[in-house]
């Protein structure tokens, strides 16, 4: 079960930006959930956003953005105020090559967890901050179940 767990976590670590919900969906052969929980202003052209991943009632991710909209292209900017994508579907969507640079990656044996930041970038440009929790054994219970 542990190298599963490892395993099912480093691929999804690997995934490129805008394909997290489908590597999720692949691992565990069942259909995935984005739910954008929270998105507000927090300071003049700044924003957060707190999104979960999951399959049932199991949170398989969660992650916390944060971004500019000064830094970002109008029609990116509009779909994100719509709140119903996921800002890698955006991306692709527009045709928007992201890259993920890390900035830490813990995992945390006794929890099953691992957490992650980084930013995406476009270009030179750092686009989003994000802060991620990935639950593996939620991963791995969605898989096996």
């Amino acid at each position: 079960m542990a190298a599963e767990i490892e395993e099912a976590g480093k691929t999804l670590l690997e995934t490129p930006v805008g394909y997290v919900e489908q590597t999720i969906s692949d691992i565990i052969r069942k259909p995935v959930y984005l739910k954008v929980i929270e998105q507000n202003s927090v300071s003049g052209t700044r924003y957060a956003r707190k999104v979960v991943i999951g399959h049932d009632k199991f949170p398989i991710l969660r992650a916390f953005v944060t971004f500019d909209s000064r830094v970002i292209p109008k029609p990116v900017m509009a779909a994100l105020l719509q709140k119903k994508e996921s800002i890698g579907r955006i991306l692709r969507i527009n045709k928007i090559d992201a890259q993920r640079r890390p900035k830490a990656t813990n995992f945390d044996h006794a929890r099953k967890t691992v957490t992650r930041e980084y930013e995406i970038l476009c270009g030179d440009s750092v686009w989003f901050q994000v802060l991620e929790e990935i639950r593996l054994d939620f991963l791995c219970a969605c898989k096996d179940g």
